[in-house]
């Protein structure tokens, strides 16, 4: 692997990686966000095998855990349910924002929701 010298930050960062951030930024200009955000999941998914892994066996066990599983209904007391709809995890979350920044990428309830359909792995209950 060839090595490259970031300048901003002075830190060494491999050649494959520099020319993943082009890609990145070349794919936010001209495809857009799900493009964008489809290479980030697939990178994430490829890039830390352990933590993917650990990741879809966290994932059952939300599963396994749930009251009603195809709403993903937990059971929360006597006077109130709960519903878990997915798992985000935190490093994934942390490169989305890299790229976007809270005012150009809302993360709101419609923007879950899409993410959820178009990312299927990441949802807890059976329906949304």
């Amino acid at each position: 692997m060839n090595n490259v010298v970031a300048v901003d930050n002075g830190k060494i960062r491999g050649a494959d990686d520099v020319a993943f951030a082009d890609k990145i930024i070349e794919t936010k200009n001209t495809k857009g966000q799900w493009a964008t955000i489809e290479l980030l999941v697939n990178a994430w998914a490829k890039r830390t095998p352990e933590d993917f892994r650990a990741f879809k066996v966290q994932l059952n066990d939300y599963r396994l855990g749930l009251f009603d599983r195809k709403y993903g209904q937990t059971a929360g007391g006597k006077d109130h349910e709960r519903r878990f709809t997915m798992a985000f995890p935190e490093e994934l979350f942390f490169m989305i924002r890299a790229i976007y920044k809270a005012d150009e990428l809302p993360m709101d309830r419609a923007f879950y929701n899409e993410f959820l359909k178009r990312f299927p792995l990441f949802r807890i209950p059976e329906k949304l």
